[in-house]
């Protein structure tokens, strides 16, 4: 089997068992509330993913990320990710090149070919130690 479609398929299979890994993680991580007082200081963790590639695993950010990547097809994707609070929920603004959409704290959308995932870091955290980690993981 020739060596691109042997890493093609690695970072697929790594991108799907991390979706895994984080969709079994208990849903306390849904809103809730956080020991860190305002959303743009809040830490996040975003994986971006198509379909042949993975274009972001892990990357943290606060406030505000932009990443702009080259689909399989050559086309470019900006992405935008901004936490705020919209009609009264605690969201992250999604925007792209084909507009803006709202999603959770912690949640994963796709947007055509593109998935992006999101985790507040220090949610994520205080379950891991709920769950008998010690100290930070991230």
């Amino acid at each position: 089997m020739p060596t691109g479609i042997v890493k093609s398929l690695t970072l697929l299979a790594a991108g799907f068992g991390l979706g895994f890994l984080f969709s079994h993680l208990p849903t306390a991580f849904a809103a809730g509330t956080s020991g860190t007082s305002t959303l743009s200081q809040r830490q996040f963790l975003v994986s971006i993913d198509e379909i042949r590639q993975n274009f972001a695993f892990g990357d943290k950010f606060a406030g505000h990320y932009t990443r702009t990547v080259t689909l399989s097809d050559g086309s470019k994707r900006r992405i935008e990710l901004t936490p705020m609070v919209h009609d009264g929920m605690q969201v992250v603004e999604f925007k792209d090149n084909r507009g803006r959409s709202y999603m959770g704290l912690n949640g994963t959308t796709t947007n055509g070919k593109l998935m992006v995932q999101l985790r507040d870091v220090d949610d994520m955290n205080r379950e891991l130690k709920r769950e008998g980690w010690s100290g930070t993981v991230l």
